[in-house]
């Protein structure tokens, strides 16, 4: 989610930091003035307590549907848009609440665990808004002939098919070393291949080296694998831009998730208690 789609890149960062800090103040004013005695602790079994964490727990069942929504994507259920910022300014709104609903105190194992859990997910929820704002647009800039991350060596297949089929044409023995000894490997496995190619600057080497020992009548064809070279370069660029922007959710959705149950259980074990 973006915020503010004709900001720039910077501004949307800094908004979404002075969001989270602005979420954070609320507990933080709580604890510096009972800190100060201007006021006393909050109390997690008093009515102030249990009605924050009531809220808060309803939120956090609200920011879990998000996942089970994505299941009925053709049904009405409202906007993906809508859900995500709901998604990301309960999430904010839900800091303060559980953190004053804890009376700023572990507690017992259980609770301990959970304000853990709950923090992590918290922290790589706002990590993951803050990739969302610039990488896209990295993405896009980077990569201009942007394919599906997961289908990069099917779609380099055949820009391999169309320079081998050149550089044998060709029938330059020069030409032909190169392709197989340096092109092909990189071509077909990218930056896998440990090849000298996944570098720009060397590969810029590289490929002076080979037009100024091959016929004038083959640079061409020279340009072209260069290109396609170029080309794979940009999709492994693609491939690892796109693993950052993604990679996030191993931490934050599996974290949720057992948050939730731990959630669950601290609430059960706290009616019970009182």
């Amino acid at each position: 989610m973006l915020f503010g789609r004709r900001q720039t890149v910077p501004r949307r960062v800094r908004a979404v930091v002075l969001a989270t800090l602005a979420a954070a103040a609320p507990a933080a004013l709580w604890y510096a003035g009972a800190k100060a005695n201007w006021w006393d602790w909050p109390k997690a079994s008093g009515p102030l307590g249990v009605s924050l964490g009531l809220l808060g727990g309803l939120i956090v069942y609200f920011e879990m549907a998000l996942a089970p929504r994505k299941w009925f994507r053709g049904r009405r259920f409202g906007a993906a848009r809508a859900w995500m910022k709901w998604h990301v300014w309960l999430g904010l709104a839900c800091l303060p609440v559980i953190v004053i609903h804890s009376g700023f105190a572990w507690g017992g194992w259980l609770s301990a665990t959970t304000m853990a859990l709950f923090l992590i997910v918290i922290a790589s929820g706002v990590y993951g808004l803050i990739l969302q704002q610039w990488l896209p647009k990295k993405l896009y800039d980077d990569t201009p002939n942007e394919t599906v991350a997961a289908q990069t060596d099917v779609a380099m297949e055949t820009h391999y098919r169309h320079a081998a089929l050149l550089v044998e044409t060709e029938k330059d023995a020069r030409l032909r070393d190169f392709f197989h000894g340096t092109v092909e490997p990189y071509l077909l496995t990218g930056k896998r291949s440990g090849s000298a190619l996944a570098s720009a600057a060397e590969s810029g080497v590289l490929f002076a080296r080979v037009r100024s020992v091959v016929p004038t009548a083959v640079e061409p064809v020279v340009d072209k694998l260069e290109s396609f070279v170029s080309l794979r370069r940009q999709w492994d660029r693609q491939l690892r831009l796109t693993w950052w922007l993604h990679s996030w959710m191993v931490v934050h959705l599996p974290l949720s998730v057992a948050m939730t149950g731990l959630m669950t259980g601290h609430a059960i074990l706290a009616m019970r208690w009182t």
